[in-house]
Parts: C-alpha cells; sequence; structure tokens
C-alpha cells in the first residue's frame, strides 16, 4: 500500500499532463474534471484582473522604465533567454539595466528575496536563487548587470534602484505580476502552440484567458522555425485584434531559438570545462541527452536538429535538482546505447557538480534568440517606448 500511495502524485500528475497536451491516452472523465476547474480557476483570474483595472488593488510606479517579458501559456516559450537578449539590448541603449525574477524554486524566494549577482560577482548558487535567475547572472555577468530575485517583485525593483541607480527593469516572468506598472509589456507565444490547447490551467496551459492580450504592447511569436525570420510577414495581426476583442494594433515579431555550444567538460582535461568548441566538430556523434525543463521534448527535437545521433533521452520535471545518483544512472545508460557524449542544457548544467561528470564527456547546449529580420524593427519599437535612442542590437 505504501508503494502504491508513493506512486500516485506522479502518475495522477502524468494523467494530468496527458490531458492538458492533448496525448492519445488521456483520460476523458479526467478531462471533464479538470474543464470544471478550469472554469473556476478562469473566473478567479477575471475577478483578480477587474481588482487591478478598477483600481481596488494597488500597482506600484517603480522610479525607473519597466520591462516586462511574460506569456500566458506555462512555460516553454524562450522568457529565460528573451530576458537575457532585453537586458543586452537596453545596455547597449546605454542605460543602466537590471533583471528582476521571482527567483522561482530558489530558497531566497521564500526569504524576502535578494541579488543574485551585483553585475560584478555571483551571491547566490542555484538553491539559492532558482536555476534561470541564476543563469542570467552568469550570462549577463560581462556585462555588469545585476539580476535581483524575490517573490515581492515591487521590492525587488526598489532594491535595484536603490542599490545600483538602475534606470530600466527587465522583469522576467511579469506578464501576470500586475502589482508592478510596466512601461512595455512583450507577451512571448510559441509560434507552433501559442494558447495550447485552449483551455485554462488545469484542463490546458493557458495561464490567463487570451482576452487578457489587451494589456500586451507586443507580442513576440519564438521557436519559429529559421525561414519565418529571413523574410517579414505583415507587422500587425489581425487574429491579435481579433482575440482581444479591441481595436489596438500591436506589432509582432518573430524570433527562432538557436542553439549553440555553451561548454564542454571531459575528465581528461585537466580544468574540466574546456575551450568553447564549434557544432560542427560533433556532428554525427552518437549521444545521450537529458534535461529537467519545461519543454523536454524540444530539446530531444533540438539535439537531433543539431545533427547529433540521438542514442537515448532521459526527461526529468522543470527545475529538477539533481543528485550524483542521477548522473551515474544517466551515464550508465549512456553507455548501454553506445553514447559517446552526454548532452544537457544550460539550465541543467548549472545544477551539476563537476565532480559527477567523470565517466563520459558532456556537452552544454545553450540558446540564443535570433530575431532575423526583425532585429532592427524590434530594437526600434522597444527605444521608442522606453524614450531612448536606438543605437545597437545585442
Amino acid at each position: 500500500m505504501a508503494k502504491r500511495d508513493g506512486q500516485s502524485p506522479p502518475r495522477l500528475m502524468a494523467s494530468i499532463a496527458a490531458v492538458m497536451h492533448e496525448d492519445l491516452s488521456a483520460s476523458r472523465r479526467l478531462a471533464v474534471v479538470l474543464k470544471g476547474l478550469s472554469s473556476l480557476y478562469g473566473i478567479g483570474v477575471q475577478c483578480r484582473t477587474r481588482l487591478f483595472r478598477k483600481r481596488w488593488r494597488v500597482s506600484h510606479r517603480l522610479p525607473c522604465k519597466v520591462v516586462s517579458i511574460g506569456n500566458i501559456t506555462l512555460g516553454g516559450t524562450g522568457k529565460t533567454p528573451m530576458s537575457v537578449y532585453m537586458a543586452r539590448l537596453i545596455h547597449g541603449f546605454g542605460c543602466r539595466v537590471a533583471i528582476v525574477s521571482r527567483g522561482y524554486k530558489g530558497s531566497a524566494e521564500k526569504n524576502g528575496g535578494g541579488v543574485v549577482s551585483n553585475g560584478h560577482a555571483l551571491l547566490m548558487d542555484p538553491s539559492s536563487a532558482g536555476d534561470e535567475p541564476f543563469l542570467m547572472a552568469q550570462q549577463l555577468l560581462p556585462l555588469g548587470i545585476p539580476v535581483i530575485v524575490g517573490r515581492d517583485r515591487v521590492r525587488a525593483g526598489r532594491r535595484a534602484v536603490q542599490r545600483y541607480q538602475t534606470e530600466v527593469i527587465v522583469l522576467d516572468d511579469g506578464f501576470q505580476h500586475m502589482r508592478l506598472k510596466r512601461d512595455l509589456d512583450i507577451v512571448l507565444l510559441d509560434a507552433q502552440h501559442p494558447f495550447g490547447n485552449g483551455y485554462l490551467v488545469p484542463r490546458g496551459t493557458l495561464r490567463e484567458p487570451l482576452s487578457s492580450l489587451s494589456r500586451a504592447d507586443a507580442c513576440l511569436l519564438t521557436r519559429c522555425p529559421r525561414v519565418a525570420i529571413t523574410k517579414r510577414f505583415a507587422g500587425h495581426s489581425q487574429t491579435n485584434r481579433s482575440l482581444t476583442g479591441d481595436n489596438r494594433r500591436r506589432p509582432v515579431f518573430a524570433a527562432a531559438h538557436a542553439p549553440f555550444i555553451s561548454e564542454y567538460f571531459s575528465a581528461k582535461h585537466s580544468d574540466g570545462w574546456a575551450a568553447k568548441i564549434q557544432m560542427n566538430e560533433w556532428h554525427g556523434c552518437p549521444v545521450f541527452a537529458f534535461s529537467g525543463i519545461a519543454r523536454n521534448d524540444t530539446f530531444q527535437k533540438m539535439v537531433c536538429e543539431m545533427g547529433f545521433e540521438l542514442r537515448g533521452y532521459a526527461a526529468f520535471a522543470d527545475h529538477h535538482h539533481y543528485s550524483r545518483d542521477d548522473i551515474v544512472a544517466i551515464a550508465r545508460q549512456a553507455g548501454r546505447k553506445g553514447a559517446q557524449l552526454l548532452v544537457t542544457t544550460e539550465k541543467d548544467r548549472v545544477k551539476l557538480d563537476a565532480t559527477w561528470l567523470r565517466n563520459m564527456p558532456l556537452l552544454v547546449v545553450g540558446v540564443r534568440m535570433d530575431l532575423g529580420v526583425y532585429a532592427e524593427a524590434f530594437e526600434h519599437f522597444v527605444a521608442r517606448k522606453l524614450g531612448l535612442p536606438a543605437t545597437s542590437g545585442p
């Protein structure tokens, strides 16, 4: 009995995920129950939005510009790389910029927040900061861009202004955080599944009704095929206007997720993490991949598209905290499959101890946002909304 009870929660979560993603194995009865819960959730969301719209709940204005990068679906749209892209872009305008994030799953979130990076040094580890804020801090350290976390984003924003004289805050995953006023709201939509299955959670993946797009200043279609960013389509979306139910014209931009080899680790190297290498050096190499992100399936697809021969894959829950035993088990699986390399994401890499990686080399794959032909128009749009002179891209 104890064993069955221990397995019940993950089994239930798997069943719910099947319904949310319209898998053929999904239970119809569970779908009906979840649809009812979604209706209740939707009522709650609409009531909360109305409270802010009627000013019965207070939205706070910071003494700086605020740019929100968010979405209306659960995870996987590229908020982290886009927040980094935006911070670099605004830094290129000559402004003092900082990133403010919730710090989801990090211990600092529950303890009043804190500074992940002051722009000169990393002051937290991934378990304190949360894996995504830590990754952003790591990537932005060369530019001297601070990263602050906290469940109370208003307090975290004030801390950024007081400590670092911040002129522009990039609010990571901020679309639903209406307590903080913003000057620019950008909503990311997965080009392949922009609205999931059309249902609110828990029946679907929508965090808000489609009408919430009326609050957005612009939409960015992410995970576009590369051909989509080499030729521009119409600058405004009629579909967007009809979904939001208003007549406001919103620019729609497009971006591809461009993978690159971030790091290579081999026990043969005395310094552990070797110099950066090019993807073509490992083209056709048999690999075993693993990840614990919101959309493991997209990383699996990316590994194949990069030219690796994927021999096997281990998928973990988003924000999974790895142990030495996890990595040992993964390496054993990889060995049995005849893989020569392990492959994982940057987000997973920050939670790995180098001493665990002795049996098989590891490649770390990063993702950059590539706006292609939309980059210049996007830069001018951001500069205009913030009242800044456009200079150069990130």
